[in-house]
């Protein structure tokens, strides 16, 4: 497997740029604590394509890539989210690959690129985020 690509239908609202100015630290740090535990299981469900979060605890054979890039996914159907507040947003999930192994730091020096694209859809119903990270060769 050279992709994970990990879906949210939304994001808590302390976790967004204009969020983190306006919420107390105590929620924001909860807040960024239950999506990386969200990604965290995601991307554990995507590798093992169990459902199950009992068999889920003790996984050791994650690979760990030597470099990556990531690609993050915003489908908006009211107001789009400029690209910083994306970014902000998105942390959490980035970092719960990080926390599992595949990828051994988010700097530069292991991230080969870092992209983000916006897209407007019909209803709210369709709108989310894709966070996807694929192993460079």
């Amino acid at each position: 497997m050279n992709s994970i690509s990990i879906e949210f239908a939304r994001v808590h609202p302390s976790l967004t740029k204009n969020g983190r100015r306006r919420n107390h630290w105590k929620i924001q740090r909860r807040a960024t604590r239950e999506m990386r535990e969200d990604a965290l299981f995601l991307i554990l469900r995507e590798l093992t394509g169990d459902d199950n979060p009992q068999r889920l605890v003790g996984i050791t054979d994650i690979p760990l890539w030597e470099s990556a890039s990531i690609h993050v996914h915003h489908n908006w159907s009211n107001v789009p989210m400029d690209f910083d507040g994306l970014a902000s947003s998105m942390a959490p999930a980035i970092d719960a690959f990080i926390d599992c192994g595949i990828i051994e730091d988010d700097s530069p020096k292991f991230i080969v690129s870092y992209t983000m694209t916006s897209e407007k859809v019909a209803t709210r119903a369709q709108s989310g985020f894709i966070v996807t990270v694929e192993q460079e060769s």
